[in-house]
């Protein structure tokens, strides 16, 4: 029994007043945590955890994660966070310190060569010298940028991998929710920009990073910048593929984002008021439907939060392993530039952009995924 005040006239009584309305709770009602664990059932995970264990190496329970979500827990531990963080770091300088050490000694041999030229009779054999010192250079970064490359596209298949067997469950989990339109629009969506992103990464812009190396490598090795123009131009290219992907990929969630929930919350609102209306029964069909909505809702949110998670822990190691490998090459050109020739400090200048190329491919690839994770979550969880 649940007593509410009201200020006005009582019903029945005739005057004006302050009163108390008494409102049966309806009975019947099925447990929240029963129905949130039935239809949790009807989700089927095992593709999804097996993409995620791939990706990561691990035997971390995405059902368990998702129940989590559900419950309010905390999904990782920011302390936690830190440490993998740092030992990260520590492992990526380990295995680059040798590559590091290397294009520092060869840089610094190219320069005595280079300062000391005038010894020689002959300035072919300091040319010749040198081009042997630079090849030897980009060699090695070179085999440090496949290195870099490896662990971009295994980043990135195993984003997609996951994106493939996550979407279908958490889109099944948005009609669960009572949004059969959006989930409708956005499932088809989604699963093409998967696809087009896997094709896109696969056939056009790691194979033109690859060639962009090259040319960088051709352009440095004479002492006229015959192909800066051109490289330029690529790595521009690539760069405006990732950003026209980015707004297209937002622009269209923005606004699908704006109809789709609209209509299903629509549909809803008139579904809830329809069984609220039958007569004898309404009250209790009215708090079972709000039971089941909300129910729908809170998992769609659950899987939602912990597919967002997942991401960011596949994310993780990559992108600190690159970010890494950038600085290194960074500090490098920074410390052989005084004293080494200019062809060494814009070869390995331009194997760091080709870096800051497979770090921002990473970024733009997450943030799709969990742009289109995240809208669909936010636009269809406004009511429950």
């Amino acid at each position: 029994m649940l007593f509410l005040p009201l200020t006005g006239q009582a019903a029945g009584t005739g005057t004006a007043g302050e009163t108390q309305l008494s409102l049966e709770m309806p009975e019947g009602l099925p447990d929240r945590a029963k129905v949130d664990e039935e239809l949790l059932e009807e989700l089927d995970f095992s593709s999804i955890q097996r993409a995620m264990e791939e990706a990561l190496q691990t035997e971390l329970d995405f059902s368990k994660t998702v129940t989590q979500a559900m419950e309010g827990e905390r999904l990782f531990s920011p302390a936690a966070l830190w440490r993998q963080t740092l030992s990260q770091i520590e492992g990526e300088w380990t295995r680059q310190k040798g590559t590091f050490l290397s294009v520092l000694v060869l840089s610094i041999c190219a320069a005595l060569l280079t300062n000391f030229s005038s010894i020689f009779k002959n300035q072919q054999i300091a040319e010749v010298s040198f081009e042997i010192a630079y090849m030897l250079l980009f060699l090695t970064l070179l085999h440090s940028f496949e290195y870099a490359s490896q662990v971009t596209r295994e980043v990135l298949n195993g984003m997609q991998d996951f994106m493939k067997a996550l979407v279908p469950a958490y889109f099944l989990s948005v009609s669960m929710a009572s949004s059969p339109v959006t989930a409708g629009v956005f499932f088809p969506f989604v699963l093409g920009v998967i696809y087009v992103i896997q094709w896109l990464m696969e056939f056009l812009l790691l194979p033109l990073l690859d060639g962009y190396v090259i040319l960088v490598f051709i352009n440095h090795l004479t002492k006229e910048e015959y192909l800066s123009q051109l490289s330029e131009a690529m790595a521009k290219g690539m760069g405006w593929v990732l950003k026209s992907l980015l707004a297209l990929v937002a622009g269209f969630h923005v606004i699908q984002a704006m109809v789709s929930p609209a209509v299903d919350s629509f549909k809803t609102t008139l579904l809830s008021r329809a069984a609220a209306a039958i007569p004898g029964v309404g009250n209790l069909a009215g708090s079972v439907t709000d039971v089941l909505l909300g129910s729908g809702i809170l998992i769609k949110n659950g899987i939602g939060a912990a597919g967002l998670a997942v991401l960011l822990f596949i994310c993780l190691a990559p992108v600190v392993q690159l970010g890494i490998w950038v600085l290194l090459l960074e500090v490098l050109a920074a410390l052989v530039q005084p004293v080494s020739d200019k062809r060494m400090t814009g070869c390995i200048l331009g194997i760091s952009d080709a870096g800051k190329l497979l770090l921002r491919m990473v970024f733009t690839v997450a943030t799709l995924f969990m742009l289109s994770i995240a809208v669909v979550a936010v636009s269809t969880g406004l009511r429950v």
